[in-house]
């Protein structure tokens, strides 16, 4: 069996991730109003006082998904988040820089909502400066997800983060061009600011949330990467060779099949995904570090089994360098719990048995470990 169903990530992590993402939503929305300015902007037909109460409304809902955000992060206790984490910045021991700046927008947005709600007693000018605050919560938020978040790699969640930041960009383009060319060199920093941002999330994207081992640079406690979370398994679900032929192992990746036998670190990312038919498939793509033989990719898919776990029906394990990632195609041969055993050859029939003895954290999408590599004749 393989990422046992008994170690899947508890309701809370579920609920934090949801209400990241709809939190995200709302906090875009709302700031895009405000700079966009919902008193000059109008739309034929729409009366003014409708984008007021559009901007409050999505204000309140920003803020009360933002505070189960917080409250279910605290509850599922797997990052050992506490409420002084969520106030005082960069002190939490999970991932310190970017929950800190989740720290840093919550204070901003509760700011806010303070001198809004006392808007009357502080006057406009006071609470019209503290609202400025709004625009800088907004790209801190977003780093913060993008840096703690377990589905940052995600098609939609990065398709999302695409939308959101398109948004931001619009309102920014529809405020500065309100009253132009007046007070120019403003204006011409406010949209060169706004280009910066983007920019410079698609030169960090990709080697860092985007990148294998992010969990562990972004600070994720050792403890955690190996810890009660990291699925186990009993026997069974094995096909094909026992499990006592994993004991032999695994590659010759620095150019070829010479006879001998290694192991070397890996770690990577872990996906699941439930099938229309019902069967489950497992995809867990890991880097090989130091090796030529770099890139190791096994595909599982069988049918879940009550308790946890996979029963294996068919499976596919690539193995090869970054340019020719499928150079060795095989199957694995047998599952015990979070270790694979496969035999993989290449065009010229030459064999490799490969062990992949694994953690894995649900909760974070991840894998790390060892990979032993050895001809297949060794064994």
């Amino acid at each position: 069996m393989i990422l046992a169903a008994a170690s899947s990530p508890s309701a809370f992590w579920f609920l934090t991730r949801g209400t990241g993402a709809v939190s995200l939503v709302l906090l875009t929305l709302t700031a895009a109003l405000g700079v966009a300015n919902v008193r000059r902007t109008q739309i034929a037909g729409v009366p003014r006082f409708v984008f007021d109460s559009v901007h409050r409304s999505t204000a309140l809902l920003a803020v009360t998904f933002l505070l189960v955000h917080i409250a279910t992060a605290i509850l599922d206790g797997f990052a050992s988040i506490r409420l002084l984490d969520v106030v005082i910045p960069f002190r939490s021991a999970y991932r310190p820089v970017w929950v800190g700046f989740g720290a840093v927008a919550f204070d901003l947005i509760i700011a806010i909502t303070i001198t809004s709600l006392l808007r009357r007693r502080l006057g406009h000018g006071a609470w019209r400066a503290t609202h400025w605050l709004a625009y800088a919560s907004w790209p801190v938020a977003l780093l913060h997800g993008l840096g703690t978040g377990s589905d940052t790699k995600t098609h939609w969640m990065l398709l999302l983060t695409v939308v959101c930041v398109v948004v931001m960009l619009a309102a920014v383009i529809v405020r500065v061009d309100a009253g132009w060319p007046q007070h120019l060199a403003v204006r011409l920093s406010a949209l060169g600011v706004a280009a910066l941002f983007p920019l410079g999330l698609l030169a960090w994207l990709p080697g860092g949330p985007l990148a294998p081992g992010w969990a562990a640079r972004a600070g994720t406690p050792a403890s955690l990467l190996a810890s009660a979370r990291t699925a186990s398994g009993g026997g069974g679900g094995s096909t094909g060779s026992s499990a006592s032929a994993s004991t032999g192992s695994a590659t010759s990746s620095r150019g070829g099949t010479t006879g001998n036998s290694f192991s070397a670190p890996v770690d990577g990312r872990v996906r699941q995904v439930q099938l229309a038919n019902g069967l489950m498939l497992v995809d867990i793509f890991l880097t090989v570090h130091g090796e030529r033989l770099s890139v190791l990719h096994v595909r599982i898919k069988g049918q879940p089994i009550d308790g946890g776990g996979v029963e294996m029906s068919s499976s596919r394990v690539t193995l090869g360098p970054s340019p020719n990632p499928d150079q060795y195609d095989g199957q694995v041969t047998a599952l015990a719990g979070t270790t694979i055993a496969a035999r993989v050859s290449d065009s010229h029939a030459s064999g490799l048995v490969l062990v992949a003895r694994l953690q894995v954290v649900p909760a974070l999408g991840t894998a790390t470990g060892t990979v032993t590599e050895s001809p297949e004749n060794s064994r």
